[in-house]
């Protein structure tokens, strides 16, 4: 099985920021594939209340892989099979590349690194669930040899993508991915391996797949420029139908602010700071309305500011204008 898109450039997972208003957004944007927040499979097998809207998909969203998170084979499988009644997914994620010390103390996430023979169960049982499956991993070490053959384990276990972070699990965000071992993990496995890590602008989607990666997985790059998605889609050659302007970035946010209003006012409140930073770049008064709307205190609150905002800016144009 393979995992298909339309284009190379895929929405990482993140936990607490790409619930479906962010992934809808960045398929308007042009990603051609996206991931649901890393999920907890025994939260989900608890029947945590609070993990199931996580499992929701907007029908406008594109292909979508569910990314859960595990030390347990168990709990994975039939995490995996409850979210399947919920929605559908083109694919499952397991994560191995977590280094929060709470998911490693679980088993989970970057933890899988050191537990070769429950990652190979956990890959081999869950392609009976008839759908691709996505690893998300980070490198055992900075030692070439360790690194490929973690992901050769990976490969022959049965999973159809590998999505690399080559950093070691200790280094957690800190220094630099390890691009020489990307190069040579892209080279030993052709069309089977994701980059990840320190993907903020088009240059660095373009250098990845030039390594050979198969696809591009933006994370905190898209936190802090969303409109990173059609640049970088543009410099690859691929037809965006989003053009960049200040209109259509206006448009964007505030679609992006009405689907907030469809999801629990804190959630959504999280969601909107992570992305104000660039929605008034360069514009009149950008500091004092990215402050304001951070403080509003609710989304309806917010989208009252910012409507008016634009508003305002929209008759001071005018009678530029004139």
């Amino acid at each position: 099985m393979s995992v298909t898109s339309n284009n190379p450039l895929w929405l990482a997972p993140m936990a607490d920021i790409t619930a479906w208003p962010v992934r809808k957004m960045c398929f308007h944007l042009g990603v051609g594939l996206a991931h649901t927040e890393m999920i907890s499979a025994k939260a989900v097998v608890d029947k945590n209340q609070s993990v199931f809207p996580s499992l929701f998909r907007h029908p406008n969203e594109g292909p979508l892989v569910l990314q859960l998170f595990s030390g347990n084979v168990d709990f994975l499988l039939e995490a995996a099979e409850e979210a399947l009644k919920v929605s559908s997914f083109e694919a499952l994620g397991i994560n191995m590349a977590c280094p929060s010390k709470k998911v490693m103390a679980s088993g989970g996430g970057a933890a899988m690194i050191f537990c070769p023979d429950v990652a190979t169960q956990m890959i081999k049982e869950t392609k009976a669930l008839g759908l691709p499956i996505c690893v998300k991993t980070r490198i055992p070490s900075h030692n070439l040899h360790d690194a490929v053959k973690w992901c050769e384990l990976l490969v022959s276990s049965g999973a159809d993508n590998v999505a690399v972070h080559a950093r070691t699990p200790s280094q957690g965000y800190n220094g630099i991915s390890d691009k020489n071992i990307m190069k040579e993990i892209a080279k030993a496995f052709p069309g089977m391996i994701t980059a990840t890590g320190d993907v903020f602008t088009s240059g660095d989607v373009v250098e990845y797949l030039e390594m050979g990666c198969k696809s591009v997985l933006v994370a905190r790059g898209a936190l802090k420029n969303p409109f990173m998605i059609p640049d970088a889609l543009k410099a690859l050659g691929y037809f965006a139908d989003f053009k960049d302007s200040f209109k259509s970035r206006v448009d964007v946010f505030r679609t992006f602010l009405i689907d907030l209003c469809e999801i629990e006012d804190n959630s959504g409140m999280h969601l909107l700071r992570h992305f104000l930073s660039c929605i008034f770049k360069g514009m009149p008064r950008a500091s004092y309305m990215r402050s304001s709307l951070a403080n509003a205190g609710s989304i309806a609150k917010t989208k009252e500011l910012f409507d008016s905002y634009i508003n305002d800016f929209n008759n001071l144009y005018a009678k530029g204008e004139q």
